[in-house]
């Protein structure tokens, strides 16, 4: 018998093929896009808006890298040597996220600018590759993915460091629904499918909340997506892997919040989302008219009408999927939104969208005119082609809104019933750059807007401290305590009002009372134990100096 000859590889063998290499060089295109947008932001600082305290106030745990495990056993918003009982999200990864920023950065915004870009680029590549898994043609993906891009809703959540959470949810989001995809292919030819499915629905469940409703999700899509609801037959284990992620992190969870302030009930947090339901209204109308964009936005009727206006452009726009496909991009925009309804007295904010906006982007690949080569004169491309020259555009033009805080939260006075806590806002930054008079100038101006604004009248008595008017101080201190009684800070000023005025015996009552409001305010307990040491209270003084002492070394 004649030697049989080994095959050699070719070098065609190791060239990839056509349609990877333009998948690819479509995947350079789309990175180019976001740095060219985004890019900017590297040189923007932070905005005062969550981002100090979690970063900046947060340094000195975050600088060291051995205090890892314990973000597993914290709040989101928990400071190191910082005292609070507000304790509300859990979300360990997001806040490791910034202590690895932390590592290369420190206190200087740009590092933390670079990694939200770096994410919005993963989430943007993420989604190209699975509308392709799912069916769609590489110039179908590509126009969806470049129209999430560039859309100005995802501005915030780029450009605010704090919106990280959501497009690292979103990351990992994406990453679970390649492992379901693979797992509904079969795990012969995939077997890592299952194990990187829930391996990214664990995480996505440490990074924020909302990720929960990822399990409906995925239910929809096995049953009107791909029409294959035996699959959790065929991977009997996942369910239940499923149910033991959710416990064990809700466990955790609860651990890690145990002694912060208390849930609402079930029926107040039903009340709540009822009445927030118009926000979804606004969120489809900010999707396809992104022109009243805004920092702290509220829901008024020109939100309400565009809203309805954007729900007809949907429908046409998605009329020609089949009604299940359609069932599952509907589906997902709105289970995404439902949670945050939940909390009462918050702005709609923009970020919330950036979830929700995937599936809108996945539905749009799905649609026939998008298959079309990129020269094609199809109007569903000429319209895509356009939309993305306009929404970029757009997000040229929202991106310096988060250039520094002042022009932040001076953005935030206009249109929008929020107006007066953003008043408030700018002056205390006005005060920290030494302008007391501008600063009162704000804080009047949120009081006229509304005169039960919580601590307008309190910071306007601080700055007129500041230039002697004690007096007419005094005055915006009470204020303040008739429109927010169990303000510990007014209580405390009114304190060292009467201090100031030669009279400290006076001022005692109201540090007591600043402490029976916030046992954590340690300024109240600093002046007790001064004024007790100063009459010779010794008992009094001991007693207040042990309780402060435990405070700030609870070991």
């Amino acid at each position: 018998m004649p030697a049989r000859r080994r095959s050699q590889p070719s070098p065609s063998d190791a060239t990839p093929p056509p349609a990877l290499r333009r998948a690819v060089g479509l995947e350079a295109v789309l990175v180019l896009v976001v740095g060219l947008l985004f890019g900017q932001t590297l040189s923007h600082e932070f905005v005062r808006s969550d981002d100090v305290d979690l970063v900046a106030g947060n340094l000195p745990f975050l600088s060291e890298l051995s205090n890892a495990p314990r973000l597993f056993t914290r709040s989101y918003f928990e400071i190191e040597g910082e005292l609070s009982s507000l304790e509300t999200y859990y979300r360990p990864l997001v806040v490791l996220s910034l202590m690895l920023d932390a590592q290369f950065g420190g206190p200087e915004p740009a590092v933390y600018h670079r990694t939200n870009v770096v994410l919005h680029t993963m989430v943007v590549v993420l989604l190209f590759g699975l509308m392709m898994r799912l069916g769609a043609g590489r110039w179908a993906a590509f126009a969806a993915a470049l129209l999430f891009a560039v859309h100005p809703l995802n501005t915030s959540t780029v450009a605010w460091i704090a919106g990280r959470n959501d497009s690292l949810l979103a990351v990992f989001a994406l990453v679970s629904l390649v492992g379901l995809d693979a797992t509904v292919r079969g795990s012969r030819s995939s077997p890592w499918g299952p194990g990187l499915h829930l391996a990214a629905f664990v995480l996505a469940l440490f990074t924020k909340e909302t990720a929960i409703v990822l399990l409906p999700a995925y239910a929809m899509l096995v049953w009107f997506w791909y029409e294959r609801p035996m699959v959790y037959r065929e991977v009997r284990w996942l369910p239940w892997s499923y149910a033991a992620a959710v416990v064990a992190w809700g466990t955790v969870r609860q651990l890690a919040l145990a002694g912060g302030e208390g849930g609402a009930t079930a029926m107040v947090s039903m009340a709540t989302t009822v009445g927030n339901l118009p926000q979804l209204l606004a969120y489809v109308g900010k999707v396809v008219f992104p022109i009243d964009l805004h920092v702290m936005p509220s829901v008024d009727a020109r939100a309400l009408g565009l809203g309805v206006l954007g729900l007809g452009v949907l429908a046409l726009t998605f009329r020609r999927l089949p009604l299940r496909r359609s069932a599952v991009v509907l589906a997902w925009f709105i289970l995404f939104l439902l949670p945050p309804l939940v909390v009462p007295d918050l702005p709609a904010y923009e970020h919330r969208v950036y979830v929700p906006l995937l599936g809108l982007a996945l539905g749009l690949s799905q649609l026939p005119g998008l298959a079309a080569r990129l020269g094609s004169l199809a109007w569903p491309r000429l319209v895509c082609s356009a939309l993305v020259v306009v929404f970029a555009l757009l997000t040229l033009r929202q991106l310096p809104v988060f250039r520094d805080p002042l022009t932040f939260w001076a953005s935030a006075t206009r249109g929008s019933s929020y107006a007066p806590i953003a008043h408030v806002n700018v002056g205390r930054i006005l005060e920290e750059l030494g302008e007391p008079g501008r600063a009162a100038a704000e804080y009047r101006a949120a009081l006229a807007i509304d005169p039960l604004t919580p601590k307008a009248n309190n910071n306007l008595g601080v700055t007129l401290m500041a230039q002697g008017r004690e007096a007419t101080a005094r005055r915006h201190f009470e204020r303040e305590l008739e429109v927010n009684p169990i303000n510990a800070e007014a209580h405390f000023n009114i304190g060292l009002f009467e201090k100031i005025s030669g009279r400290p015996a006076d001022g005692v009552p109201h540090w007591e009372t600043a402490l029976s409001h916030n046992s954590f305010f340690l300024p109240a307990y600093e002046e007790l134990v001064e004024y007790y040491r100063g009459v010779g209270d010794d008992a009094n003084a001991n007693a207040y100096q042990e309780r402060l002492e435990a405070l700030l070394d609870p070991d």
